[in-house]
């Protein structure tokens, strides 16, 4: 029941603050959704599906920059069997200056009908990217006090590169690293994490389409989920009101 109380609060204070900010410009705001399947659900390498996921989201855009969403996506994790779904809940804010794209914004992840506590997590996330023509970069800083499962502090560096092939083909790779304070309760290590793929835009309905791979640096034994390299197929749609 805290779990879904702290949900609810989150949500509606991040919305209510938009409200605030400018109410008369609220008639300007949009609604932004996006619904998926895929073979395997993997966050920095690390699968948190151990199988095929769906996942959806809806956000709250304001035309000043400010955002707010919730995400949903079933999980499967051997740190807690009763952990069913993986929801994050978050706010923040967006925009470019000098061609910079910019977000920060702060989740809160977390596992409801789990009986483990030290699963759920508050992460704050900061990402810029600019767009150099013939590619897209992106670096990403990510910090979180008490990372998943108790593992403590943790910092994240990643990086991104995407490379429009035509009109609706991409290349897509990428690379980071994560460093906790706790190990053996997720990952035993400091980790490194890289990935690979390639999407493709199906124009006549605006669908997307990925085949990823992802690997780490870790062995089986060193993390509690699967940690070795895999292939994934992913399909999303994007919607708008």
């Amino acid at each position: 029941m805290k779990r879904f109380a702290l949900s609810a609060a989150l949500l509606l204070a991040t919305t209510s603050f938009a409200y605030a900010e400018d109410p008369l410009r609220m008639t300007n705001a949009s609604v932004t959704g996006e619904g998926g399947v895929m073979t395997d659900y993997i966050v920095r390498g690390i699968s948190r599906s151990d199988g095929p996921a769906a996942q959806g989201r809806i956000q709250l855009n304001h035309p000043l920059g400010l955002h707010a969403g919730a995400q949903a996506t079933n999980v499967d994790m051997n740190i807690d069997d009763d952990a069913f779904v993986e929801t994050v809940l978050y706010g923040g804010y967006k925009g470019q200056y000098a061609g910079i794209d910019y977000d920060g914004k702060i989740a809160w992840n977390g596992y409801p009908g789990g009986d483990n506590d030290d699963m759920d997590y508050w992460e704050f996330t900061a990402r810029g990217g600019y767009d150099f023509g013939p590619f897209y970069g992106a670096l990403t800083w990510a910090f979180s006090p008490d990372y998943i499962n108790g593992s403590g502090m943790s910092l994240y560096y990643g990086g991104d590169l995407t490379v429009p092939m035509g009109t609706d083909f991409a290349l897509k790779g990428h690379l980071g690293f994560q460093f906790v304070d706790d190990e053996n309760r997720y990952i035993s290590s400091d980790t490194m994490d890289w990935g690979a793929g390639v999407n493709y835009n199906y124009a006549p309905y605006d669908v997307d389409f990925a085949l990823e791979y992802a690997d780490t640096d870790l062995d089986d034994n060193e993390c509690t989920e699967e940690c070795g390299s895999r292939f994934l197929l992913r399909a999303t749609k994007d919607f708008g009101w």
